[in-house]
This record gives C-alpha cells, structure tokens and sequence, in this order.
C-alpha cells in the first residue's frame, strides 16, 4: 500500500506541475513546439496530455511496479531538467510555487527508490 501512495502523490504533484506548466506556457522552452502561437501551443501542449495521462492510468491498473518505477526516475530526471533549464530565457516556472511542486516530486521520488529498495 505504501508503493500505492507514493505513486498517488507523484502523479498528484505531476498533474499539479502540468497545470501549472499550462499556465506557465512552459511549452515554449520546447524545440519545435516554441515555435507555435501562443493559442496552438496550448491546445497541442494541453492535448499532448490527455494520452500521457491515459497512459498513466491504464499503467496504474495493469502494471503497477512498472509505471511506479517509470515515474519515479522520469521524475527525478525531470528536476534535473529543470535545473539544467533554470535559466532558459522561456523558463517562467521560477517562482516558489512552482518550485515546491518540482521540489515535492523530487523528495517524493528519493523517498520512493529507497522505500522500494529496502522493502521490496
């Protein structure tokens, strides 16, 4: 039940981060994407979303262990996106709202690679 959470609030802060993203036009700091109008960046960014959530909830009833791992390190490998990206001229996603969020997801995942590692 605990790996159960653990996924649970990755994905809650991952919805959370990609709303907030939406927002943040953060499709922008994007290659090719950037490129669109403010308008069509946010339906393809947006829409590009509903199969990756898809994705995720068809993985949560079929094939848990495999999407909690998957999460957990594209999460790890996502804040260091964002470190890496930090300054990026299209970055808007420095405030500390923002920050808690990829902060949160960051913890969450650490926790979970040593939570799975000791018990499972």
């Amino acid at each position: 039940m605990l790996l159960k959470i653990l996924l649970w609030i990755n994905i809650s802060l991952f919805i959370l981060h990609e709303m907030d993203a939406v927002k943040a036009l953060e499709w922008k700091m994007m290659i090719f994407m950037n490129r669109l109008s403010e308008n069509k960046g946010h339906i393809v960014f947006t829409s590009l979303h509903f199969f990756l959530f898809m994705t995720i909830f068809y993985l949560m009833d079929q094939n848990f262990i495999f999407l909690f791992k998957t999460v957990t390190i594209l999460l790890i490998i996502h804040q260091i996106m964002h470190i890496i990206f930090r300054n990026h001229i299209g970055n808007r996603m420095n405030n500390t709202f923002s920050q808690i969020i990829i902060l949160f997801m960051f913890i969450n995942s650490c926790c979970s690679i040593i939570l799975y590692s000791i018990f499972y």
